[in-house]
């Protein structure tokens, strides 16, 4: 099988030259994340409760939340930017998921293209070919491997 666009690639959002799909790596270490602020202010959740009296007992879970807090302590300094920069993503105009999402995902560079290929009138599958052809994953070389074609044109 052969892929056309990596995966990383295609959960970017389409400002950035992605299809604008969810990265699920970065949508669990958001829920985690959220967990973990939740277990911080020790909030009256039933979970939370449950979390304070059976402690350590699921330790998969445990795992993560302790790698996602290494991997957040490494990326900010220490516990206290940590602390801080979790209390910013609690904003009254974007959630905290967002929030968070926005800092754990993979980034890309913004491209100037990106008005062009999804336009709202445009059906989605000229767009997506339109948006392979800007990336310049369309297949025509391949398939005219066995012709002498010239390589400064960007048709063959």
């Amino acid at each position: 099988m052969f892929v056309l666009v990596a995966w990383k690639h295609i959960c970017l959002p389409k400002a950035e030259g992605g299809l604008g799909l969810y990265d699920i790596k970065a949508r669990n270490n958001c829920f985690l994340a959220k967990q973990l602020w939740n277990i911080h202010l020790k909030s009256d959740s039933i979970w939370i409760r449950w979390v304070h009296h059976f402690y350590l007992l699921d330790t998969t879970i445990w795992k993560s939340f302790f790698s996602l807090r290494d991997r957040l302590i490494d990326v900010c300094g220490g516990q206290q930017a940590v602390l801080s920069m979790m209390q910013s993503w609690v904003t009254i105009t974007k959630p905290f998921l967002a929030n968070a999402y926005e800092f754990l995902r993979i980034k890309g560079t913004l491209v100037s293209w990106v008005n062009v290929v999804w336009e709202s009138w445009c059906l989605p599958r000229y767009s997506f070919i339109l948006w392979l052809a800007l990336l310049g994953r369309l297949r025509t070389r391949d398939k005219l491997h066995f012709v002498d074609t010239d390589v400064s044109c960007v048709f063959c």
